[in-house]
């Protein structure tokens, strides 16, 4: 009979470390930028503008695996029908999207001025502040910590379960007696509040910079970011239920 050990698996949360860490890490590229690279205040923020667009693609994949009895429920044609992972995901892709793209529209307007005249349209734009400067390096670091974070999460793909057991892990979910729509709201709940906080302070960060005209306070923001960013997922990790080992099965033979 297999047998269940009550250590945590090593692997698993080392995994989960070094999604903290690429996250992290993510903001020592701007820094750098910043400093060596003389990046403005717009390219830095048409970077961050691209990790919360990342982040925001990162949570519909949590959503279309978060199980259907906790989802909750969602009005249709005046009537509350219980919602569907097809649903969910449509619904908060064509809200956070369009959030994103107001977002990148306040941006263009009131840091973009002279730097969009000239570029060639959306692959102009593509080519000058995501490729050309350098933000594709980031950009990676925060794609590859994002599907980490999808793979090893609460909500993990079922073939991600059938994997580890092959390992001998078996990854924890939450518990299924939690209220209908609460695990919606612990995924979506904590981006929106993480973006438009950190979103509002490097904006003001930009603005301070434009008007002392010094990249220090750009500097200490993302200092503070990089901080905040390893703190807040460490602790998530601290506080996440341990994955078990499980020992190889054995066959009892009767004497």
């Amino acid at each position: 009979m297999a047998e269940t050990d009550i250590r945590a698996a090593p692997g698993v949360t080392a995994l989960r470390v070094v999604a903290a860490g690429l996250f992290a890490g993510f903001n020592l590229v701007p820094l750098y930028g910043l400093v060596v690279w003389h990046w403005d205040a717009f390219q830095l923020l048409l970077l961050y503008w691209g990790e919360t667009a990342i982040l925001f693609l990162c949570t519909l994949a949590h959503i279309a695996f978060i199980p259907p009895a906790q989802l909750g429920t969602m009005l249709v044609n005046g009537k509350s029908v219980p919602a569907s992972r097809l649903m969910m995901v449509g619904f908060f892709a064509v809200h956070g999207g369009m959030f994103i793209a107001g977002h990148l529209f306040f941006l263009c307007v009131l840091f973009g001025d002279s730097k969009l005249t000239h570029i060639g349209g959306v692959a102009g734009f593509v080519r000058t502040f995501l490729i050309t400067s350098g933000a594709w390096a980031p950009l990676l670091l925060v794609a590859l910590a994002g599907a980490l974070d999808v793979l090893t999460g609460p909500y993990h793909p079922a073939f991600v379960d059938a994997f580890a057991r092959a390992l001998h892990v078996a990854l924890a979910r939450p518990t299924e007696d939690a209220a209908p729509g609460q695990a919606i709201g612990s995924v979506v709940g904590g981006l929106y509040v993480r973006v438009i906080i950190m979103q509002v302070a490097i904006i003001f960060g930009a603005i301070a910079s434009a008007v002392l005209g010094s990249a220090a306070p750009l500097v200490i923001l993302v200092a503070l970011k990089t901080v905040v960013d390893f703190v807040v997922r460490y602790d998530a990790i601290a506080g996440a239920p341990p994955a078990l080992l499980l020992s190889r099965a054995r066959a009892a033979q009767s004497g």
